[in-house]
């Protein structure tokens, strides 16, 4: 019996249907008390995204879990119920970015720099500015070869991996690793190169012994052909029946990487994932940056995946085409991202070390928040109803379930039931769990320390919930809460069909209205 249920036992409470490895307790419905607010409730009607107050306040998005914001500016958040007047909130479009995306402390964030080669005949110039970048930051690139038609020369190669330890990688053909091996002594295959718009070749990267892939397209809807909606972003361990989920027995067979960072926040709430990237041409060219804001965009991104690295493990991964890198501002952007990863203090690795490294901790449970980065084209949200003010996201995935938390939400807006995707396909997308399947928060209350939610469930599910709260204030102890940096938690359970109801230990709550992160 884990130390919350003796607890419970000790207060005469009795503990029911589902004590779940890796997740909080569910309990027997117990009568609970509706939160009734100190203060007269301001419905704003439809949800909105505000990032400032004229008055400190206390506000909520579904009427159940609240968040104290200050007078002043603070990280946009949805809502919609407020204790103040609608008229003393605010929403700045070019919102700062909030503290808890700036790196504050040691990251455990591995940065994988690679670029795609291009096909003979291409200027080698592109080559070479990617490779004067990495030079200049102090940092390897992992140069990825699909077949020798792509690789124009083997002299810069050798230099590069001399001169600033390159690796080279290939795609997982029997053929082109002989060559690789001629024409490079030090090649150490790690990872197969695996392109877009075409089916993973998974049984023949198993054969030849390799443990890892790279080119899962993440939160794509279809850009070259390539529709990876629903697989877990950066590295995770990929079911070798089903590559796109984790795999579901928690092991790591199978290493997938992502083909390169988004900005995870936009790319989600704007539905162009090919718009805000870690890719040069994706922010000049699509997303409408100038040089200057792309290197200040960039710059954000880099920051945001390590202080999202300082609670737990995570890869973020960068991709250029050597033969794209000849645009007009290519080479400042990519050689602004490579400076700030290296000034985060990221762990820089080629995939050679990557690969080793990424299998020790890519099968865990993870929680990542990333923040709104205003900037470039400023798309209305489809999700948010057209708003141009974006919430930051959290995004969670265990080897179970994959779910998107906005922030002011209590409950996900997007579930993958990976159990649901047993079958992966180049050009199918995973779906979404239906709305009418989620769970309802009906009700929470607070006392003795412990935070108890109940829950009104279509199915039996695992599922979550995430509080926008610095973890190190909240003080959850719980097997299954997984702190997302400073910005929040996310606590996931098991809910059996019907009511239920979920306690807990939060020793730093004080009631069901918390301190939103700033």
């Amino acid at each position: 019996m884990n130390r919350l249920a003796s607890g419970l036992f000790a207060a005469g409470v009795i503990v029911a249907f589902c004590a779940c490895a890796g997740g909080v307790s569910t309990l027997p419905p117990a009568p609970l008390k509706s939160f009734v607010p100190a203060r007269t409730v301001s419905a704003l009607g439809a949800a909105a995204v505000y990032d400032g107050s004229s008055t400190a306040c206390s506000v909520s998005y579904d009427g159940v879990i609240w968040y104290a914001i200050p007078s002043g500016a603070f990280p946009p958040i949805d809502l919609r119920t407020a204790k103040c007047g609608v008229s003393s909130l605010r929403a700045n479009a070019a919102a700062p970015r909030p503290a808890w995306s700036v790196p504050h402390g040691k990251t455990q964030t591995r940065f994988i720099a690679t670029s795609l080669t291009s096909a003979k005949g291409a200027p080698l110039n592109g080559q070479q500015s990617v490779e004067t970048a990495a030079h200049a930051a102090g940092l390897p690139v992992s140069w990825l070869v699909y077949n020798a038609q792509f690789l124009d020369g083997i002299a810069p190669y050798n230099d590069y991996h001399r001169a600033n330890g390159d690796d080279i990688e290939a795609n997982a053909n029997s053929g082109l690793y002989r060559e690789m091996h001629a024409w490079f002594p030090w090649f150490h295959r790690a990872v197969s190169v695996e392109g877009v718009g075409q089916e993973r070749h998974i049984a023949r990267i198993l054969s030849l012994k390799l443990r890892a892939f790279w080119g899962i397209a993440w939160n794509s809807h279809g850009v070259d052909g390539e529709y990876d909606y629903g697989a877990p972003w950066g590295s995770y361990c990929a079911d070798p029946k089903s590559y796109k989920r984790p795999d579901p027995s928690g092991a790591c067979p199978l290493l997938a990487f992502e083909w390169t960072a988004r900005d995870l926040t936009r790319a989600y709430l704007s539905g162009h994932e090919e718009y805000f990237s870690t890719d040069p041409d994706d922010v000049l060219q699509r997303a409408g940056f100038s040089v200057a804001g792309a290197q200040t965009y960039v710059r954000a991104i880099a920051d945001s995946y390590a202080a999202a690295g300082e609670s737990q493990p995570i890869v973020m991964m960068s991709q250029q085409e050597s033969g794209q890198n000849t645009a007009p501002g290519d080479a400042a952007v990519l050689a602004a991202l490579y400076d700030q990863a290296v000034k985060d203090r990221m762990m820089v690795e080629p995939f050679a070390k990557a690969v080793p490294d990424a299998l020790t901790f890519s099968a865990a449970a993870r929680a990542v928040a990333f923040p709104f980065i205003a900037g470039g084209i400023n798309l209305p949200s489809p999700i948010l109803g057209g708003g141009k003010l974006y919430p930051a996201t959290i995004d969670y995935h265990d080897a179970k379930i994959g779910m998107t938390f906005l922030s002011g939400h209590t409950l996900p807006t997007r579930i993958f039931r990976y159990a649901d995707d047993g079958v992966s396909h180049y050009d199918v997308p995973f779906p979404t769990l239906p709305q009418s399947l989620y769970p309802k928060l009906e009700k929470a209350a607070f006392g003795g320390g412990t935070l108890a939610l109940e829950f009104q469930a279509p199915v039996a599910l695992r599922f979550g919930v995430a509080l926008w709260s610095d973890p190190r204030k909240l003080k959850i102890d719980e097997d299954g809460a997984i702190p997302a940096g400073r910005a929040g938690e996310v606590v996931v359970f098991y809910l059996q069909k019907g009511p239920n109801q979920v306690r807990i230990h939060c020793m730093g709550c004080s009631g069901t209205t918390l301190a939103y992160s700033l």
